[in-house]
């Protein structure tokens, strides 16, 4: 199910690319279920003045009580354009998570009680709002809630809102 998941969004994106309605833009942001930072990178075509779709990929990485947490989140949305630049998201997500326990020497190895990774599948919802800079360089926020169930997470989505530039072609 991974592997069909990533070809459909490389898929997504190589179409993209071709298209006059493509951007590419990079990002970072704050994520409430690590209480950290992450970056992330973003496909966008355009359908039409009104629809457009978006790949977002996220990484990020968090230590906490001698815990490594990998996060990578890959997004599949579909835009709407409800007025000006003002717009709003949904879709769906593939969170892929690892951990690593910290021993006394500082040694990574694999952790008793939490298991040494997991992959769900869950659904966004969000919106955001683009201001143009300069002809083809634009500045974004976007906010979205993931709705998410994993039995490490401590809740059953997160907020994830972040600020970034995205680049039109």
């Amino acid at each position: 199910m991974k592997r069909i998941f990533f070809i459909v969004l490389f898929l997504v994106g190589a179409v993209s690319m071709n298209a006059q309605g493509f951007k590419a833009g990079i990002a970072g942001g704050y994520i409430s279920e690590l209480e950290g930072i992450g970056v992330s990178a973003d496909l966008i075509y355009e359908l039409n003045e009104k629809w457009g779709v978006s790949n977002t990929t996220t990484f990020s990485v968090v230590e906490d009580r001698n815990i490594r947490t990998k996060w990578l989140a890959l997004d599949l949305n579909g835009r709407y354009k409800i007025v000006d630049e003002l717009y709003a998201i949904a879709g769906v997500e593939m969170l892929s998570l690892s951990y690593k326990n910290a021993n006394d020497f500082g040694i990574l190895t694999g952790s008793g009680d939490i298991p040494p990774s997991s992959t769900e599948f869950g659904g966004n919802l969000g919106a955001g709002y683009k201001i143009n800079l300069i002809d083809n360089v634009n500045l974004f926020g976007e906010v979205k809630y993931t709705f998410i169930d994993n039995v490490v997470l401590a809740s059953s989505g997160y907020i994830h809102a972040r600020l970034g530039l995205l680049f039109d072609f």
